[in-house]
């Protein structure tokens, strides 16, 4: 059995898109197209120009809704993993040192959740200092410094579901 084109819109010619947000500007381009073949490549001019403003509004609305759907999936996640994480408050992690800020170490444990070690959770009672133009971690008494990619042990100090927040304290 022969198939020609796109099953489900039996076309002959057709575009794809990959992301299931686009699919309205994946049918607006089936019809440019499918306009374009009709007419024998001859598409009129005020039509074209409609074409061109629609594409225009559409490519804007598809953008808007994957930044927006982008924030949802980034915020249900960071919810579950809160969810999952509580379970696990005063336990010890393995854990690598991801981004360095002036009030303390997010770091991203072996199973891809990620946290916050504040400065007040740092050990040896140390003042920790941001150094951006280095971007390192400084203890002012201790000369310790923390990179990103640094190896570090951590405990689970405290959970916050309703602010999707993590907070670890530095074991070493």
């Amino acid at each position: 059995m022969n198939v020609y084109g796109h099953f489900g819109l039996s076309a002959k010619y057709y575009c794809h898109f990959t992301s299931p947000i686009r699919r309205y500007p994946d049918l607006f381009i089936h019809r440019v197209i499918s306009d374009y073949l009709d007419s024998n490549s001859l598409i009129p001019e005020e039509r074209v120009k409609m074409y061109e403003i629609q594409a225009q509004k559409y490519s804007e609305s598809s953008s808007e809704a994957e930044k927006q759907a982008t924030i949802i999936e980034r915020d249900f996640d960071d919810l579950y993993k809160a969810i999952y994480m509580e379970r696990f408050i005063s336990k010890v992690f393995n854990a690598r040192v991801a981004s360095l800020t002036s009030f303390g170490i997010f770091i991203k444990l072996e199973n891809t959740v990620e946290g916050l070690v504040p400065f007040a959770l740092m050990p040896f009672d140390d003042y920790y200092v941001y150094d951006e133009k280095r971007n390192i971690i400084v203890g002012q008494n201790t000369s310790k410094i923390y990179r990103v990619g640094d190896k570090v042990r951590v405990l689970l100090e405290d959970v916050d579901i309703r602010l999707k927040r993590l907070d670890f304290r530095m074991l070493s």
